[in-house]
């Protein structure tokens, strides 16, 4: 995964402020804007800027980055939260897909999402 932009933690004035805000949307009351120019979301756009706003209220810096849709076992471990040999188990037992590049596994990040919302 590369994390090319960091937001430091707000301070917490404004995390208050932003805090107070967020808590009372839903994802189907986010409205975007860019300038004068409204921007519609679709749903897991909505989502993700909403949970962006909501880090930052918490006062948590947050990293953005790109995530490949083909991930190593480490990558596949860091989005579940797990261990690098807990992913080769779920992957051995069939519980998590795999396609083979050469010797080494990779994993679909829509699978490894699939999985970590089994997690919950």
């Amino acid at each position: 995964m590369d994390f090319r932009f960091v937001v430091p933690a707000l301070d917490s004035r404004s995390a208050t402020r932003l805090a107070a805000v967020v808590h009372e949307q839903t994802g189907d009351d986010v409205d975007v804007r860019i300038g004068d120019s409204p921007l519609a979301l679709d749903e897991a756009a909505r989502g993700a800027v909403l949970e962006l706003l909501t880090q930052l209220a918490s006062g948590r810096a947050i990293a953005i980055g790109t995530v490949d849709e083909l991930l190593t076992t480490s990558q596949a471990a860091a989005v579940l939260g797990v261990s690098d040999t807990y992913v080769r188990r779920l992957a051995d037992s069939g519980d998590l897909p795999t396609e083979m590049r050469g010797t080494h596994r990779r994993f679909r990040l829509e699978d490894v999402l699939r999985q970590r919302d089994r997690f919950k």
